[in-house]
């Protein structure tokens, strides 16, 4: 009898599960959607009680497809950071705080605090740029806005190590999940982060982190009822869902890289080396079962800009839809030359936040003429959001030196990749697998009834893998494209920060 790996990804807009073979393979699945309340003021939460009723429904109608006989154990991986406080008996304290809260209050706090001692530790420690959206930002808002709630926080959680404790009654968390923002990564265990950010009176109801491939615990006889499991099936500790993926695509050692290039995109670069800074830009976060820590940056426009520039011609570029467009629009672009005519596009629509954080800068086309055409245009977008990949890289600690794994919805379009590896001097291989955290999470539930590697266990057999070669000579003929791009981009940068400044 053929088992099952069962995986659960609770994402912050949808929850989805699926029940893969051995091989990789879904032979059921689920998805459903996830609500985010959002208010006036940047406030972005979730009530965990119905994130809780979505997934019990999720797993029930995926566990309903096959013979639960079969199912040999769970897997969880689910958005990360946030502020999930939980009281004496695990239940929600109030509505969880997400990682993409970005309330006014919250964010003048951290305003206060930037620069200072508190963010410099949290540097030191792992060497990430805090943001709203932690728990230790959460819980300085909790005291001061809502001090009878905080006196009932004897937990604080994230998602998925809410949904894992409601799974098997056991309440735990993963070093990703745990890294940011208390974390001291050299020491694996919490840091100075803790004191500089005045959150001593949270430490004792941190969780203790585990590797996510260990066993949770096992599916309780009230949670069988609810979500349809075996009673007593295995579950892994949650993970952090770019973690997940990360096992999923069976990346392990220092070098790999990973590109996700969706409407925002990620450089994903996984290092054995981290050098402790007290104004670091972007995050880190420990991988979910190896050694390596994940550098993580991420440009706040990826497909976006395609999708952007694509809608402002419809008409003129013609087609029924988003596809036809855009290969007609690849048509005219690959009749243009590398740096598409002197024109150049600085890819910034929603502000920056990698490599460089400037939420005010915008975005903009230097370089044009009266003869500039659509496809310049068109190629310019493409360039820039590749340009700004290689920024990402070479503000780091330089280009890759091995392949590089590249998905999200920009890694469909065939043109657009080329760009991207001749851009950044490395082969590009693009997986359009869409269940790459669903399945890096089964193969770290599987490995933890069995004991074996989860990154040995990911790999398969898969037709959706394409590799895109770098071109050398296009690779330095990029160079003064690149020069030019981080000139402008600087220029740029200058003006916006002039405009602000008082007269």
């Amino acid at each position: 009898m053929t088992t099952i790996r069962l995986a659960l990804d609770v994402g912050t807009t949808a929850i989805k599960a699926a029940a893969f073979d051995p091989q990789g393979k879904i032979v059921a699945e689920d998805s459903a959607p996830s609500t985010v309340i959002r208010g006036p003021n940047g406030e972005n939460e979730q009530d965990p009680e119905i994130v809780w009723d979505a997934v019990a429904t999720c797993l029930q109608r995926t566990a309903g497809q096959v013979d639960p006989a079969r199912i040999k154990s769970l897997g969880i991986c689910a958005q990360g950071d946030g502020f999930w406080p939980l009281d004496a008996g695990h239940k929600p304290v109030r509505p969880a705080i997400l990682w993409s809260d970005t309330r006014e209050d919250i964010a003048k706090d951290l305003a206060e605090l930037s620069g200072g001692p508190a963010t410099s530790a949290v540097g030191r420690g792992c060497n990430t740029a805090l943001w709203p959206g932690t728990s230790a930002m959460g819980w300085r808002w909790l005291r001061r806005n809502e001090p009878k709630a905080a006196e009932r926080v004897q937990y604080v959680a994230t998602c998925g190590d809410f949904i894992g404790h409601r799974l098997t009654g056991v309440l735990s968390t993963d070093f990703a999940n745990a890294t940011i923002p208390f974390l001291d990564i050299a020491s694996r265990s919490y840091g100075n982060a803790i004191s500089a950010l005045e959150c001593t009176d949270l430490q004792d109801k941190l969780l203790p982190p585990k590797r996510a491939h260990a066993v949770l615990g096992h599916v309780t006889r009230a949670a069988a009822r609810a979500t349809g499991l075996p009673d007593g099936l295995p579950v892994s500790v949650a993970t952090l869902d770019l973690g997940a993926m990360i096992v999923g695509l069976g990346m392990s050692r220092a070098g790999e890289t990973m590109m996700i290039l969706g409407t925002t995109a990620v450089v994903n670069i996984l290092t054995d080396q981290i050098e402790s800074t007290d104004d670091p830009i972007a995050a880190t976060v420990l991988h979910p079962t190896n050694e390596v820590a994940i550098r993580v940056l991420a440009p706040s426009t990826g497909a976006a800009a395609f999708d952007w520039f694509a809608s402002l011609h419809p008409l003129s570029l013609g087609g029924e839809g988003t596809d036809e467009i855009a290969m007609k629009l690849n048509a005219l672009v690959e009749q243009v030359p590398i740096g598409a005519n002197g024109v150049t596009f600085l890819p910034y629509l929603n502000g920056e936040r990698a490599p460089f954080v400037d939420p005010t800068v915008r975005a903009g086309f230097l370089g044009m003429s009266g003869s500039t055409t659509k496809g310049e245009l068109g190629r310019a977008v493409m360039e820039g959001t590749a340009l700004s990949l290689r920024h990402c890289f070479e503000e780091e600690n330089g280009l890759p030196t091995l392949p590089v794994n590249l998905t999200g919805g920009g890694a469909r379009n065939p043109v657009w990749c080329q760009i991207i590896a001749d851009i950044i001097g490395q082969d590009v291989m693009v997986n359009s697998a869409s269940d790459l955290g669903l399945w890096g999470a089964a193969c770290i539930g599987a490995a933890a009834v069995s004991g074996e590697d989860p990154i040995a266990l990911a790999a398969r057999n898969t037709d959706d893998l394409v590799t895109y070669r770098a071109d050398p000579n296009r690779h330095d003929t990029y160079a003064p494209v690149f020069k030019k791009y981080r000139k402008l981009s600087e220029a740029l940068r200058g003006a916006s920060a002039s405009e602000e400044s008082p007269t």
